[in-house]
């Protein structure tokens, strides 16, 4: 049985004295790049693995909080996955990462995350548990803070303003004279898809305009193509004169078809995109984007959690809202005649 390496064995090692070592590995003091670089070096060439339950045992407390989202592929999760580690941080904690697809897997990484004695976990799962019985993060012991899910059971909440994001958007849209509005965004099964599909009915029937579901595509799976719809859509003998379409792969894919057909944006499509910046910002010409607020959710859930570690947060839950921003840029006109 390999002996397990010790601290002590990082520090001969790397020629350095215990404590030097601990300052490195537990990111607190002072410690030069040059002691930084021997210590880490030990560390990779013996293979050492820090003993949790000791550190644990020593603190009484693991100073780690847990972080579970759906798909770390997706570009506005991760900008708030970064975004939350930073602040995390900043506060003298580390942050573990799950990625769950599946119910089960919702399950095991609370499981996971509770043997490993976290403070608390900080989760946008792929579902929504209606039922507190069948909820797992209703039956965790750890503090849960929930990002923009509806959730049966009660928990501390930072939620996405999707609703009147939308009504932003498509009221742009409207003063500029379109009324074929075309929608792409995510499943309904989940509320940030929801809330938007609401808002977008909430804007047209204000305006008196009736709401055609050939005009939304709000796939159950990535299988399902956002450039199949789009080409169907453009089929119709009144074709969309603008969309509003979620994330770089919905937006590319529509986007691409209607190119291909010969419509110019924005004089013969006016295109609104919906997601995190940095993945949108270098499509020409330059996008309308709604835009949601991801520092200021990560910053929210961020204190919810640290106030629940604290033991400073009211007994009752609390649901905050973040807001979306719509910026413009040059990718609307008003709508032509056809």
């Amino acid at each position: 049985m390999r002996q397990r390496i010790s601290v002590r064995d990082v520090a001969h090692a790397a020629g350095v004295a215990i404590g030097s070592v601990s300052r490195v590995l537990n990111d607190s003091g002072y410690a030069s790049p040059e002691l930084r670089r021997r210590v880490l070096e030990a560390v990779a060439k013996l293979g050492y693995e820090p003993d949790f339950t000791a550190r644990h045992l020593r603190t009484g407390r693991s100073k780690t909080i847990g972080y579970l989202l759906p798909n770390i592929a997706n570009p506005s999760l991760a900008a708030h996955l970064s975004e939350v580690e930073r602040l995390t941080q900043a506060a003298g904690y580390s942050l573990l990462v799950g990625s769950s697809e599946r119910q089960t897997r919702d399950r095991e990484l609370v499981a996971f995350f509770e043997n490993r004695r976290l403070e608390g976990i900080i989760a946008s799962p792929t579902f929504e548990y209606p039922d507190p019985e069948d909820c797992p993060f209703a039956q965790s012991k750890l503090p849960v803070v929930i990002c923009d899910r509806d959730m049966g059971a009660a928990f501390d909440s930072v939620l996405i303003d999707h609703l009147r994001g939308m009504r932003r958007a498509v009221d742009y849209l409207l003063s500029l004279g379109h009324r074929r509005i075309a929608l792409f965004v995510s499943s309904a099964s989940l509320r940030p898809g929801r809330e938007k599909l609401a808002g977008y009915k909430a804007s047209l029937a204000a305006a008196g305009v009736a709401f055609d579901e050939r005009l939304v595509f709000m796939p159950n799976s990535w299988i399902e193509s956002s450039s199949t719809r789009m080409s169907e859509m453009l089929a119709l003998d009144e074709p969309p004169t603008a969309i509003i379409a979620l994330g770089t792969r919905m937006l590319s894919g529509a986007v691409h078809v209607a190119h291909e057909a010969g419509l110019e944006i924005p004089r013969d499509l006016s295109v609104i995109g919906i997601g995190e910046a940095s993945t949108l910002e270098l499509m020409y010409p330059p996008l309308t984007m709604l835009r949601y607020n991801f520092e200021r959710s990560a910053q929210l859930a961020v204190k919810l959690m640290m106030d629940r570690v604290a033991d400073e947060a009211p007994a009752h839950p609390r649901k905050l809202m973040v807001d979306w921003d719509l910026v413009i840029g040059r990718s609307c006109a008003p709508a032509r005649q056809r």
